[in-house]
């Protein structure tokens, strides 16, 4: 894996999001596959209860196969309502991703907003939060896409084990970390589940 210290956060953003766009369809559903499957296989799968999961965007990790697999498990599942305004997102359960979704904020997947008045998700009951990012690395830190919508909804749920969905091409060693950054305990590619949060393990 080659070492990116001397590269500056936005230097890095632009490396891995070329390296992640330039994946085929192909390549991305195949390697999310695989992705969901170390997923449900994890003890925590088992063991906890209302899943806070990103709709995928663009060559993001794609989560719908992910969502399914949750639903079909008998898991209360929700997913990000943007309110760029504020900028922050609420959680809003859904039980039919094919009637409850619809495309929203930068053409992202999201609640509809009647479903949103209703089913709002106390961030206290989130017990598993999966996070995209542009790039992680092996000690949890991740970069995304700079607007920290993640970062603000991470600390308003501390309870919440995070667990960032990554490509292994989107792993690097270091990232020049700030105090506002919040790391991930778990960070789950094609290739491995790095347990990064000892608490986790």
């Amino acid at each position: 894996m080659t070492d990116h210290r001397c590269m500056d956060r936005q230097e890095l953003r632009t490396r891995f999001l070329t390296r992640r766009n330039v994946l085929s369809r192909e390549q991305r559903d195949t390697m999310s596959a695989r992705i969901a499957e170390l997923v449900t296989g994890l003890p925590i799968f088992r063991e906890k209860n209302h899943f806070f999961l990103y709709c995928s965007y663009q060559s993001e990790v794609d989560t719908m196969g992910l969502l399914q697999r949750c639903l079909q498990a008998g898991k209360i599942v929700s997913v990000p309502l943007t309110v760029p305004g504020h900028s922050r997102m609420l959680a809003v359960t859904v039980s039919d991703p094919g009637t409850d979704l619809a495309l929203g904020y930068k053409g992202i997947l999201e609640p509809m907003h009647h479903r949103a008045k209703d089913h709002v998700a106390a961030l206290s009951d989130i017990d598993v939060a999966f996070v995209p990012g542009i790039v992680f690395d092996r000690c949890g830190h991740r970069l995304g896409y700079g607007r920290g919508y993640y970062d603000r909804f991470l600390a308003a749920s501390p309870q919440a084990v995070r667990i960032g969905l990554a490509f292994a091409l989107q792993l690097t060693e270091y990232i020049p970390a700030q105090s506002h950054d919040i790391p991930m305990d778990i960070v789950i590619t094609e290739q491995e589940v790095l347990m990064v949060s000892q608490a986790e393990q």
